[in-house]
């Protein structure tokens, strides 16, 4: 079977930052994004809060609905070259440089959305990389997701589903990632790694003797 390091990306290689939220910061900079679809995003988060349907922040993607699938694509790798590529630290190139060296399939599994998590597979030479999927219909996005959200449980599911179908062996497998919500994925291998971590993942990774990183 195959061995692999599966990373994820918000503040594990790109430290102290949100991928996705520099992306919509630039795209509101370049007007796809406008005033109409902030106020539709904090709309439905008060909506679903008030109807106490839970804190719908992180599977809330209604900013993008009726946004051409093609053009966010194309946008999307230009804000990577242009800015994100930036932002990868230089110690997690160079653990995924020296993960491949040893013969290890580079995964990278994170919440951002699938048109960033593409841009930082090729950028990266990744063998596999999942992000958060979202609905199109006609070529738009709806807004709404499909698939396991790559978050908590959602993200150990999905490397489940990702080692099954390319035949990874995850106990002699690397994980590394900094939340403590990242647990469920990181109990799954047999090397997991707290990279720039929170405190309470800190905490929990120094009881199970897991190496705390710095990237």
């Amino acid at each position: 079977m195959l061995k692999a390091a599966i990373f994820d990306i918000d503040n594990t290689l790109i430290k102290g930052h949100s991928s996705e939220r520099i992306f919509i910061k630039y795209l509101f900079k370049k007007g796809i994004i406008n005033l109409w679809d902030v106020l539709r995003f904090f709309g439905l988060f008060l909506f679903k809060l008030l109807t106490f349907q839970g804190i719908y922040l992180k599977t809330n993607k209604s900013y993008l609905k009726d946004k051409n699938v093609c053009l966010i694509r194309e946008e999307a790798g230009l804000c990577f070259r242009g800015c994100l590529s930036s932002f990868i630290t230089p110690k997690a190139r160079e653990e995924i440089n020296r993960k491949k060296a040893e013969g290890y399939l580079i995964v990278l599994i994170s919440g951002t959305l699938g048109v960033l998590i593409e841009q930082f597979k090729e950028g990266l030479g990744a063998d596999a990389a999942v992000g958060t999927r979202l609905q199109v219909a006609d070529g738009f996005f709806t807004g709404m997701l499909e698939g396991h959200h790559p978050y908590g449980q959602g993200k150990a599911k999905i490397l489940l589903e990702l080692a099954s179908e390319m035949g990874i062996d995850l106990k002699n497998s690397y994980a590394y990632a900094d939340h403590y919500s990242d647990v469920y994925f990181l109990r799954l291998v047999g090397h997991p790694v707290a990279v720039n971590a929170h405190a309470i993942l800190k905490l929990y990774a120094r009881s199970k003797g897991w190496p705390v990183v710095e990237f």
